[in-house]
């Protein structure tokens, strides 16, 4: 046992002086760079850009029979209840909505949607393409 502390002892010696993680210390020379090359590209719009496309078919694949990505879109709580007690239309609904995120161009009709079936319009009124 006291074998091991001094084996310790000696390796915390050589390798110089021990630092404790903690906070963020941006005047370390190392990052100096990084941070120079990355400020070149930085924009503010850099930080907060999201593809909802992409968002919401990725929530579409992984949770669709709870209706997750209708939440995404602006749905009412009604249509996420609706899909998960019919498990997304027992997949089929999840589906046909994958198809439409990922082949229709204009998302607007989808957002703030509050029908089940997000695609079909009311009686009058044409559907999105």
């Amino acid at each position: 046992m006291i074998r091991s502390w001094v084996a310790l002892l000696v390796l915390i010696a050589l390798t110089g002086s021990v630092r404790a993680a903690g906070p963020f210390d941006p005047s370390v020379r190392e990052i100096a760079w990084l941070d120079s090359a990355l400020a070149a590209e930085w924009t503010p719009d850099t930080l907060h850009t999201e593809d909802p496309r992409l968002i919401a078919s990725a929530l579409t694949v992984l949770l669709g029979p709870f209706g997750a990505h209708r939440l995404y879109l602006g749905t009412t709580p009604k249509v996420a209840v609706i899909y998960g007690i019919t498990f997304g239309g027992f997949g089929v609904l999840a589906l046909l909505d994958l198809g439409h995120l990922l082949f229709t161009k204009d998302l607007a009709p989808y957002r703030n949607n509050d029908r089940v079936f997000m695609w079909g319009g009311p009686k009058g009124e044409a559907t999105p393409p």
